[in-house]
């Protein structure tokens, strides 16, 4: 390490644990070295084995907060530091740990306390310094702020990050002119820095002069674009009565762009100031709708998007979202009626992505009141209006599912077959290269094909886990038709399409070995480390009772089977078998948010692909593994329904309810639905979908030789044979 040959470093610490895996010391050193070289994820591993293994060691602790604190986990860091402390309280690097997490929650008084006890055991160390200078400022105590920050620019008069701090916190307290001073030595060290510059022109500003701050401010949209605090912040700028309609324009781009990446109480606190100054601004109503229903509060976000039509009834994007609201929680009617009243105030002949948006809405209305002329005539006003390059694929998957229902079976696949293209366009330009998802199918089939999950090492005293099921399969196999009607029982909670399974994917992409290779050698403790990952995060998606069964559902962790059954070796797996055309052509036939799996649905013979070479590598793990399943057919869920979802609870080991007969009424109370099935699930159950591949035959007849094995091995009859 000292002569940064790090990975030679690296291969030491290595070699080191393979031979004294229960080293703590070794641990938590390779930990540290891993957090000093950027790799916070392999640290935090590291160190839960540390702890794990000498759990009363304030040290460890402490390196476990930092590493979950780079990671911006803040509960658990905030745990890690307590619980150091609860062991040497006067650690000055604990306390500071923990005043961060105080800091975050806005716990200002407490972080006061934790970075005064830090800067005792630390005397002058500036970060330390300036943040409890700026904790002494939000809790109130202005008088000891400026104390501190003054100490902190005496200490280091000419550093960066004082210069900045002391700028901000001089310009909130209303002496903007000594701010300013202070920003413009700043400017003259780092003239092209987008912070300093920001905080430039919030002090120019405030001293008169919003026009040379504005000039500032598109210098910082030059060097950063799409900073939503510069957006802000010309907002700001724009004192005028006659600039309000522009100055909400401006707050409103820095509330999308905050909503986008999550930062949700930025927007909020943003959405606040706007709709204070002007408590009828329908974009500010529109955009608290948008933040709301980001948070999946569906009735917060119908209220204000009611505001913004009520304040301004011919402002488009709030009737188009408030109608795309109702359709997608099934509230068909109040959609076609939000969208006919927007109808009025479209400008004929001028480019509006908002009323594309409408008369999607009305064509998704009419075809599910199987009025289908009547939705191909409002697909063709689409164009006169300039649909967007994300707007194009929905028009013509539309148009596609119209054609279908007509039995205009060419029509019908010539659209989704455009559809996919605009979709997968530029979703490419983005993502060139090979098809990742396909080779880690192919790479694990190798994997398995050579035996390696024979290799294993058995894990025992394992703790039980028999209250978890997997609902896995392949998409458009029923998957989501099976949640749904689980979800009306009252002993299983379920959890749909949530990332709990990606978070122990996570944690061992984060083991030395990394996916795959780390599963071989797990021990008591990986596992314990991966459970907790796992139900922290199950937790947060609302299955957190104990007493329930767990039900997860993600028909793509098909190819983890191996990965779920090594970790949770008692859990069952629930697989939804359809037949295999007409699962392929289904998934050709969704407008999927794309991804590295997704994208292969854009394309017949990528989608052929992945499902054979998934159906494969299911199958290896059934011969390999003793994985528990039971098999569940969407053609006969359809046509026996209360035989085989008991048959079904029978295997989950909870009895039968009649309530499970309801699921589509349950689907409709639940709202949204995060699947491309929100449609089919809130109705009962309908046989038009079996063996719809039969209509798109000569379609599908390049692949069927691909296909045809699947189709004996499943015992699907082809009629062709």
């Amino acid at each position: 390490m000292e002569r940064r040959d790090l990975t030679r470093a690296d291969a030491l610490f290595l070699e080191h644990l393979a031979h004294a895996h229960d080293d703590a010391i070794g641990l938590a050193s390779y930990a540290d070295f891993c957090l000093r070289t950027g790799r916070a994820a392999t640290a935090s591993y590291l160190l839960y084995k540390a702890n794990k293994l000498r759990p009363d060691d304030s040290e460890l602790l402490n390196l476990q907060g930092y590493a979950r604190l780079e990671l911006s986990d803040f509960e658990i860091a905030k745990r890690s530091f307590e619980a150091a402390l609860a062991r040497t309280p006067a650690h000055a690097l604990a306390n500071y740990g923990l005043a961060l997490c105080q800091e975050r929650d806005g716990e200002w008084s407490a972080a006061t306390a934790a970075f005064s006890k830090a800067l005792a055991g630390q005397p002058d160390t500036l970060p330390i310094l300036l943040n409890l200078a700026d904790a002494c400022h939000r809790a109130g105590d202005t008088a000891q702020a400026r104390i501190h920050f003054e100490h902190a620019e005496r200490a280091a008069p000419n550093d960066p990050a004082v210069l900045l701090a002391c700028g901000k916190f001089l310009r909130e307290q209303g002496d903007a002119s000594h701010a300013m001073r202070l920003i413009d030595r700043l400017v003259r060290q780092h003239p092209d820095e987008p912070p300093v510059l920001l905080e430039q022109a919030r002090c120019v500003r405030i001293l008169g002069n919003p026009t040379q701050a504005m000039r500032l401010l598109e210098r910082v949209e030059q060097l950063s674009p799409g900073l939503p605090e510069a957006a802000a912040e010309y907002g700001d700028c724009l004192h005028a009565p006659s600039d309000t309609e522009v100055r909400e324009f401006h707050w409103v781009i820095a509330v999308d762009k905050w909503v986008k990446t999550g930062e949700f109480a930025l927007a909020e606190a943003l959405l606040d100031r706007l709709l204070a100054a002007n408590e009828t601004s329908a974009a500010g109503w529109n955009s608290r709708g948008i933040l709301e229903f980001a948070r999946e509060r569906l009735d917060a976000a119908e209220a204000a998007y009611r505001k913004a039509i009520e304040s301004d009834p011919a402002r488009l994007d709030a009737s188009a979202n408030l109608s795309q609201l109702y359709e997608k929680t099934n509230r068909v009617a109040e959609a076609k009626t939000t969208a006919e009243n927007a109808l009025q105030f479209v400008r004929a002949g001028e480019q509006q992505s908002a009323a594309v948006e409408l008369y999607l809405v009305l064509c998704r209305v009419a075809r599910r009141q199987k009025d289908y002329a009547l939705g191909l005539d409002l697909l063709e006003r689409i164009d006169a209006f300039g649909p967007t390059e994300v707007q194009r694929p929905f028009v013509s998957f539309e148009r596609g599912r119209l054609m279908d229902l007509c039995g205009d079976d060419s029509h019908a696949i010539a659209a989704f077959t455009l559809g996919n293209e605009l979709a997968l366009e530029p979703w490419l330009r983005k993502n060139p290269g090979k098809n990742k998802s396909l080779a880690g199918v192919e790479y694990m089939l190798d994997l398995v094909g050579k035996g390696w999950l024979r290799q294993w090492k058995p894990v025992s005293s394992l703790p039980t886990t028999s209250n978890l099921a997997f609902l896995l399969g392949f998409p458009r196999s029923g998957t989501t038709l099976l949640n749904q009607v689980l979800d009306s029982h009252s002993a299983i909670q379920t959890l749909e399409e949530k990332p709990c399974v990606s978070k122990i994917m996570d944690a061992v992409r984060s083991m030395p070995k990394g996916y795959p290779h780390a599963l071989p050698d797990f021990d008591p403790l990986d596992i314990a480390y991966l459970r907790e990952a796992y139900f922290r995060s199950a937790a947060e998606h609302g299955a957190s009772d104990p007493s329930k069964l767990i039900l997860d559902k993600f028909p793509m962790h098909t190819t983890l089977a191996n990965l779920l059954h090594r970790v949770f070796p008692q859990a069952r797996f629930v697989f939804a078998l359809r037949h295999p055309c007409d699962v392929v052509l289904s998934c050709f036939m969704q407008n999927f948010r794309l991804n590295d799996a997704m994208a292969n649905f854009c394309r017949l013979a990528d989608t052929v692909a992945l499902y054979t070479r998934t159906m494969d590598l299911w199958e290896m793990y059934r011969e390999q593994l003793p994985l528990v399943v039971h098999t569940v057919r969407y053609e006969a869920v359809v046509d026996e329904f209360d035989t085989e979802v008991r048959a079904l609870c029978a295997f989950l080991a909870v009895p039968w309810e009649d309530s499970v007969n309801q699921f589509a009424t349950k689907a409709l109370d639940r709202g949204r639905i995060n699947t491309p099935s929100y449609e089919q699930v809130s109705k009962p159950i309908y046989r038009e979908a079996r063996y719809r591949w039969e209509r798109y035959r000569e379609h599908l007849a390049p692949f069927l030789p691909a296909l045809k094995p699947y189709i004996e091995r499943y015992g699907y009859a082809d009629s062709a044979d």
